[in-house]
This record gives C-alpha cells, sequence and structure tokens, in this order.
C-alpha cells in the first residue's frame, strides 16, 4: 500500500471521527436543553399554571383549546367539594424526568416525565361523612399512583416547546379531576333553593285558624346527585323556642321538592286551641344527617275562636261546637238524611246531590248566624283549610226556622242541575252574624260508591 492511499485513508478516517464527534455532542447538547424544557413544563404542571404552561407550548394562547385548559386547571368546571378533593390531589403530586427515554430527531424530541400522587381510586372505595374527612385522607395517603406523560417537542428559534399539550398523554394527567366523589361532590349547605320555599296558605308572616303549618322546600339541580345514595334528613319544629317534635329521617334526592307539615295529624300531641294550632312563634329546621343544616324557617299562628269546657252537646259525631253560649242553645244536631242518600251520621252516598246539617235549637234562639261549605277532595287536603280565610264554596245567612213546633238551623249545600257532589271531604263552619266569632264545625263525606252499596 503506499502512501498516497494511507494519506487518503487516513484522510477518512479523520473526517469521520469529525463527524461522529459532532453528531454526539448535537445530540448532547439536545437532551440536556430538552429536559430544561421538559422539567419547566413539569414544574408547572405541578403548579396547574396554565399561561406558563401555553408560554412553553407551539399551542395559540387565543385557541379554544387554550381556553379549555384555563378553566379546567382553574377548577372553573368543579363543584365546590370537587374541587376541594382536586386541590388536596394536586398538593400530592411529584414528578421524575425520565432522562433515559430521551429521543431526537432533527429539531423533534421526546421525553417521558412520571407524575405520581395519592391514589384517588383506591381512596374513594372507602366512606367518608363529609368533604373535609376526604380531604384529610388524601393528605395522609401513603397510597400513591403514577401517571406516565410522554412530552414531545419542537424546536423553534432555538427554543425546546412543547408540542403536545392538551393531548390525551398529557389530559390522563388529570383524571382525577372527573373522578365522581359521590354525595361529597353536594355541597349541602347549598342544596336548597331558598328563594322558592314557602308556607303554604300562611298570610302576612301568619296562619290564622290553621289546622296545620306546611313549609314546602324547593331543592336546586345538585338534588339528583344524592338519588340513591342513602342521604336521609330530619325536621324538627319549635313553638316560643322549645322543641316539640322532630321527624322520622326520610331520603333527599328523589323529590325536587318537600312539605315539612305540622299538625295533629302529625303529631298527636300538638298543643291545640278550638281545633287549630295554639298561638305561638313557630319553627322548622331542615338537618341532614350529617348535622348540616339545609333551611330553617318562620312562621305564627293565631286563634281568633275560644272553646270550653261546656262548650259540648249531646250529639257530637259529625261536628263539634266552639262556643259555649251557642252550645247552651243548642238542644240536638246531625247531618239530615237528605234524599235518603245518608250512610251514617257524616257520610253521604256517591249519588247524593244534597247535604245538609240541621240543628234544633231552644226557640228563645234569634241569632243571625253566617255560615259557609268548605270542599277538599282527600282528609290531608281538608286539614289544610283555615276556614276564617279561605272562600267557602257556598255561603248565606240563617235564622231559625219555625217547623212542627221545632225551630230549626237547616245548613245545606246542594249540586246544580240534581248532579251527584263530588266525592271528598265537606267542611260546614258556623259564625256570628259579624263572623268574628266561629260557633261550631262539622264535617261530613261523599264516600266512594252509590248509597245502595252500603245497605
Amino acid at each position: 500500500m503506499n502512501s498516497r492511499t494511507i494519506a487518503k485513508k487516513t484522510g477518512a478516517v479523520v473526517i469521520l471521527c469529525s463527524m461522529f464527534l459532532s453528531l454526539c455532542g448535537c445530540s448532547a447538547l439536545s437532551k440536556k436543553d430538552v429536559v430544561a424544557a421538559a422539567k419547566r413544563v413539569a414544574e408547572n404542571i405541578e403548579d396547574f399554571d396554565a399561561d406558563k404552561l401555553l408560554d412553553l407550548s407551539t399551542l395559540s394562547k387565543g385557541s379554544d383549546r387554550a381556553d379549555e385548559l384555563r378553566k379546567g386547571l382553574n377548577g372553573e368546571y368543579l363543584d365546590e367539594n370537587t374541587l376541594k378533593f382536586c386541590t388536596a390531589i394536586r398538593k400530592t403530586i411529584t414528578y421524575e424526568i425520565r432522562e433515559d427515554t430521551f429521543t431526537a430527531k432533527g429539531k423533534e424530541a421526546s421525553i417521558d416525565i412520571d407524575f405520581s400522587f395519592a391514589d384517588y381510586k383506591s381512596l374513594l372505595k372507602r366512606d367518608y361523612k363529609n368533604i373535609d374527612d376526604l380531604v384529610s385522607a388524601v393528605k395522609t395517603s401513603d397510597d400513591m399512583t403514577t401517571v406516565t406523560f410522554n412530552a414531545r417537542f419542537i424546536k423553534e428559534d432555538n427554543e425546546w416547546l412543547l408540542d403536545n399539550l392538551m393531548s390525551s398523554s398529557f389530559l390522563s394527567l388529570f383524571e382525577f379531576m372527573d373522578a365522581d366523589i359521590g354525595v361529597l361532590a353536594v355541597d349541602l349547605s347549598k342544596i336548597v333553593d331558598t328563594t322558592k320555599c314557602v308556607w303554604a296558605g300562611e298570610t302576612d308572616g301568619m296562619y290564622k285558624n290553621a289546622r296545620r303549618i306546611s313549609l314546602v322546600v324547593y331543592f336546586n339541580s345538585d338534588i339528583t346527585k344524592l338519588k340513591g345514595k342513602g342521604v336521609k334528613a330530619t325536621y324538627t319544629v319549635e313553638k316560643d323556642g322549645r322543641n316539640v317534635w322532630t321527624s322520622n329521617p326520610f331520603e333527599l334526592g328523589d323529590n325536587s321538592r318537600i312539605e315539612l307539615n305540622y299538625g295533629k295529624d302529625v303529631d298527636p300531641n300538638a298543643e291545640m286551641k278550638s281545633n287549630c294550632l295554639a298561638k305561638g312563634a313557630y319553627k322548622i329546621t331542615l338537618t341532614a344527617e350529617n348535622g348540616t343544616v339545609l333551611h330553617t324557617a318562620y312562621t305564627q299562628t293565631d286563634v281568633s275562636v275560644s272553646e270550653t269546657s261546656s262548650a259540648t252537646v249531646s250529639n257530637t259525631t259529625g261536628y263539634k261546637i266552639y262556643d259555649a253560649g251557642f252550645a247552651g242553645k243548642v238542644l240536638k244536631a246531625g247531618w239530615s238524611n237528605v234524599d235518603g242518600k245518608l250512610v251514617s251520621n257524616g257520610s253521604y252516598g256517591s249519588d247524593a246531590s244534597r247535604i245538609s246539617f240541621v240543628m234544633q235549637v231552644d226557640p228563645s234562639t234569634t241569632d243571625n248566624i253566617y255560615f259557609g261549605f268548605f270542599y277538599a277532595p282527600t282528609l290531608s287536603e281538608a286539614l289544610k283549610i283555615k276556614v276564617k280565610t279561605d272562600t267557602p264554596s257556598v255561603s248565606g245567612n240563617q235564622t231559625p226556622i219555625e217547623n212542627n213546633g221545632g225551630y230549626y238551623y237547616s245548613l245545606g249545600l246542594k249540586s246544580k242541575n240534581g248532579e251527584s257532589l263530588r266525592q271528598g271531604i265537606y267542611i260546614l263552619a258556623i259564625f256570628s252574624e259579624d263572623r268574628q266569632t266561629i260557633y261550631a264545625l262539622a264535617e261530613c263525606q261523599i264516600l266512594s260508591k252509590p248509597t245502595s252499596d252500603y245497605k
């Protein structure tokens, strides 16, 4: 081999070696820069800093995806409790840049970043009383999970920019923000729509001569999240600052509204006067089983009638007399067997077209009474009737009528055109002429079957 050949070969080797060293230097430099870029990305993922991540990426700051990133990392899509949970998870995040996974080709490079944080899936398999208990469990958890983000970079103007921000690999880091934390995702203290809640039948902040009070509570859309979750509540009733009754627990989630009722039909020990709730200041408090107060409301009751122990007569079936003076004038009273449709005292067949309440009074009686009939389809609805304020379906005045040597009040109601009266409850209220004093109440019922079925 001559010297010229040797020189050529030697020169070739030198050139190849120079190229190899050059390539190695480029790759080493690229790796160092990409690792540094990955570190900056990881730090801002850890900090949930959307704007800085956008600065480090190729994603346009004015794009819809950029706006989605900002809102997502700011927790704008989350309810209050879920945000607390996600913030707790975020604070457990650590990262490791896997330099052994670095690859580069020209102006493109990639590297894996492992993010570790509290294993939320394991944590959510347990039961918690409230969101604070769940957050505490996150903070003290030793169970960790790891999610790998394959970060891809592009070199632009000598700067390595993240090119797969908002990719599926990136979004997998935040799956814990979509976790269903169950009922803890609902802020029970805010579940009631207080703008809609109302006392049914209340007038000017007060019930007058009412047999019951009824608070209608409306919920917001979060109530649907409680369906089937076993979240229970109770309500308590206070009268004049004293607790008088507590309901049995009932589940929330089935209805967008509930009625909280109180009266003799709910509490047999309810304080009554003249068949009405006794005068006083009432408070109803709806409370979740975990102690969260959902809603509190206040009302008052008043009774403008009086009742004494002497206000009785021999036959009390189907009616009750409240005024002692009037009671002394009544000799006997009861529902009349009009048209032969009376099944029992206080009950008529469904084919009855008339009902009538008759009172025989002392011949010296001259009272011009005022009376009114009130109707309700069911007993529960009848209990809501306030005879002093509701408009009766039929009303009038009457003085005693002489008949066969006796004096009677005959207070009747008949249908139009001889049709049968509606099935349900009919309440007759008898007042003094000035309507300020209630003399008596009488109740009858139109049954569901014709009179012949009861004979």
